[in-house]
């Protein structure tokens, strides 16, 4: 084939994947439409140069056992939509692969995704302030929770305004860093400004795991990186003040935040015990046991939790039963059973151990193991791994969708050498 023809791939893919965050807005069709175009576009152009040698790597293999695993068992569920999802999840893998490629063979790319996604933040945010204060957001849409408060700007009915915040946040700090040169005030200014605006977002969003995300990413760059530290400092004082003014003055946002919570939570005078998140989190969980224990090695198949508890028989409390037991460990233990568990503890150990050691560098040789590039990245993935925290469904393709784009990114990072310093 032309090389006209291989280039006008490369420009569809590369334009799809900038606008990647804004068609997350939109909902999970039209991303995950562009994520298979790309994976598509990238399987021609490998096979047309023949450059199989992409697909050496220790990322790959790891990946595609974990796809082969969750295959086999969704096969054996006998359900059609958890076959789906085990036999096409190798598709993501592709995608990130694929943005590696792109970012490589177009540098540019870089800075337009940093633009796009610097407008995205500022436009959520003039957008969530504005339905705040007026019951509606920009276009006119009206979204009322009568049970929880929620701001959801663009995303409409969907709840999710602070986890795509919090979430494209490290990726957004990435690009800053990467975009921009070191001694630049313009850098900083973004940077804190970026910071500020995220972090009212993801507060009077009203999702509590969100905001919890935020002071994890915070905590994590502030002990892992001598510069960040630095300009993490201003920003952090600046959010406490507003948080502290947001709080007090907003009965709606408190009554979400602090009151709801010390209730769920069991910690009020009048509760009778301690509870994990919630008393709905906790029958979650109960369920993903009882998974758990009837299939313990390869577990019931991805997106059987709705299935397995919606049998009269697997009843345990009411509003129990879900799509998805609201936490990846407890989800994959439930659905892949430990085998599909300790590909996740994995990943997430060989972060925390690329923290530990960074940490450890820093106290014995004072100087950083891993550069502030590499450690915006690895942020994304702690945060999203980190065990403790409700998540959402491993297996949705808004969420992976998410969660592998800026693998891309990361993948770029270390084979151009920009990971360690």
């Amino acid at each position: 084939m032309t090389t006209k023809f291989q280039n006008k791939l490369i420009n569809l893919s590369s334009i799809l994947f900038v606008l990647i965050p804004l068609s997350l807005i939109s909902g999970p069709f039209i991303p995950d439409l562009s994520l298979v175009i790309i994976t598509i576009n990238f399987i021609l152009l490998t096979i047309i140069n023949k450059k199989y040698e992409i697909f050496n790597s220790k990322f790959l293999v790891f990946f595609f056992l974990f796809c082969l695993m969750i295959t086999i068992v969704s096969f054996f569920s006998l359900n059609t939509s958890s076959i789906q999802s085990g036999l096409f999840y190798f598709r993501f893998g592709l995608f990130s692969l694929a943005g590696y490629i792109l970012i490589n063979v177009k540098k540019d790319l870089l800075k337009y995704t940093l633009y796009l996604l610097l407008f995205i933040y500022f436009m959520l945010f003039i957008d969530s302030i504005y339905q705040y204060k007026f019951n509606e957001n920009l276009l006119g849409f009206k979204y009322i929770n009568p049970g929880n408060f929620r701001i959801t700007s663009f995303f409409g009915k969907d709840e999710i305004l602070g986890s795509y915040s919090v979430r494209l946040l490290p990726l957004t700090f990435f690009l800053i860093i990467f975009t921009l040169d070191k001694s630049n005030i313009k850098k900083r200014i973004l940077f804190i400004s970026l910071f500020i605006i995220s972090s009212v977002i993801i507060l009077i969003s009203g999702e509590r795991t969100s905001l919890a995300l935020f002071f994890l990413l915070i905590l994590f760059l502030f002990i892992s990186s001598f510069n960040l530290r630095k300009l993490l400092i201003f920003p952090i004082i600046v959010s406490l003040i507003i948080f502290t003014v947001i709080i007090s003055k907003s009965d709606k946002i408190k009554n979400r935040m602090i009151n709801t919570t010390i209730n769920q939570l069991g910690l009020s005078e009048k509760s009778e015990r301690l509870v994990l998140f919630s008393k709905t989190y906790e029958g979650h969980y109960l369920i993903a046991l009882n998974m758990f224990k009837e299939k313990p090695i390869f577990g019931h198949g991805p997106k059987m939790f709705r299935f397995y508890c919606s049998k009269e028989e697997n009843f345990v409390a009411d509003n129990a039963c879900t799509t998805h037991p609201h936490n990846f460990y407890a989800q994959i233990l439930a659905e892949t059973g430990l085998v599909g568990f300790l590909f996740l503890l994995t990943i997430f150990l060989y972060i925390l151990f690329l923290f530990l050691k960074n940490f450890y560098f820093q106290i014995k040789y004072k100087k950083q193991l891993i550069s502030d590039l590499g450690l915006c990245l690895l942020s994304s993935y702690f945060i999203t791994f980190f065990p403790i925290l409700p998540s959402g469904n491993f297996f949705n393709n808004w969420l992976s969708i998410m969660i592998y784009y800026p693998l891309g990114f990361l993948i770029y990072t270390i084979k151009n050498n920009k990971f360690y310093v």
